[in-house]
């Protein structure tokens, strides 16, 4: 094997020219190699993400006008003003509020604010006509005089058609009538005008169920839980109508979601119940009924269920003491399911059965 020298001297001898590589021409020679690979081993970008790329829209004064809140958004509580970063002085004496109260006196914002109370739409400090109209119409209705309040909300529809409390009201009362067609048309406009209140799709399903349009019930009762899920009666609402086609499973499957979410819920536990009713178990019946706290807001149809179940369990005390007690409530709405006739010839032959017990 021959040195580099021998080789050096032999090729030198035969006027061979030998070209040793720089060093820095070598380092160039690789780094271009490297990213000559690396560029080829990219796959190529496809031509479609381009054209699919998301591309913020124009700052308009359009644009940014759709994110302020309108005057419904204040009035409806849903707009929570941010005061924070608001500065106050460090010390306010009297003649400050003084002065304060002088020059905001005339300007002060009286724009009534919406409360709902027992399912209807009330405006508090309300100092325009379309308000004040629809509390009156409210305070005809707390007198049960429902025709009367009928009519102002229809007067006040016809002058203020964007009125949104008095048409919401005016839903509640012609489903009080069973007017199921108008009641539909009302809540229909309601949630064109405010389409985030979530009672809007609660008693438009209501006007379903009473047009007897079970599968619009139910969606919109889903709608409705869907917009508020804080709210479970949309829920007890949607077993009540599976439980009334007779489809057990799913009813009690709706109830006990209800008493997942809140089990203290009383609607939830008048449903269990009525779903052991439907189901014969009578006993069992009375034990959830009975676990119903009364001094919370509560169904009145309660105390027919609990009286009926309580009756074939063969528990006649109980059951003449609730027939007693759902006689107290004529405008409550199971009695357009069970006459008061009925009920009245119930509670008769429950007295006497239990007359019969307690002589034998």
């Amino acid at each position: 094997m021959q040195t580099s020298e021998a080789l050096h001297t032999r090729c030198k001898s035969k006027n061979f020219r030998i070209y040793y590589p720089k060093p820095c021409f070598t380092f160039f020679f690789l780094v271009a190699t490297f990213f000559s690979i690396a560029l080829l081993a990219k796959p190529p970008r496809d031509k479609v993400d381009s054209a699919l790329r998301m591309h913020h829209p124009r700052v308009t004064p359009e644009f940014l006008s759709s994110f302020k809140p309108t005057q419904l958004d204040f009035d409806m509580g849903w707009v929570i003003v941010d005061k924070s970063a608001q500065k106050f002085p460090e010390h306010i004496t009297a003649s400050d509020l003084r002065k304060k109260k002088k020059e905001t006196g005339k300007t002060s914002d009286t724009r009534p604010r919406i409360v709902n109370r027992e399912g209807f739409l009330w405006a508090e400090d309300a100092e325009d006509l379309s308000s004040r109209k629809n509390n009156e119409a409210l305070a005809f209705v707390l007198a049960n005089d429902m025709d009367r309040a009928r009519e102002i909300f229809e007067e006040l529809r016809t002058h203020e058609p964007q009125f949104f409390p008095a048409r919401f009201n005016l839903g509640r009362v012609y489903l009080y009538f069973s007017q199921h067609r108008e009641a539909i048309a009302e809540f229909e406009k309601c949630t064109q005008l405010v389409p985030q209140y979530s009672k809007n799709y609660y008693y438009l399903g209501k006007g379903y169920e009473i047009a007897g349009k079970r599968d619009a019930a139910d969606y919109n009762f889903l709608r409705a839980y869907r917009y508020d899920i804080y709210s479970l009666d949309p829920v007890v609402a949607l077993g009540d109508s599976l439980l009334e086609q007779k489809r057990t499973t799913e009813a009690l499957n709706a109830f006990k979601y209800a008493l997942k979410q809140d089990p203290g819920f009383n609607d939830a536990l008048i449903g269990m119940g009525k779903v052991a009713f439907a189901m014969k178990k009578y006993y069992d019946a009375t034990l959830w009924f009975r676990s119903v706290n009364q001094k919370a807001p509560y169904k009145k149809e309660l105390h027919y269920f609990y009286a009926e179940s309580s009756f074939f369990a063969q528990d006649y005390q109980t059951a003449e003491r609730e027939f007693s007690a759902m006689l107290n409530f004529p405008q409550d709405a199971i009695y357009g399911k069970i006459s008061l006739v009925r009920m009245r010839k119930r509670l008769e032959q429950t007295r006497r059965l239990l007359n019969q017990t307690v002589e034998e």
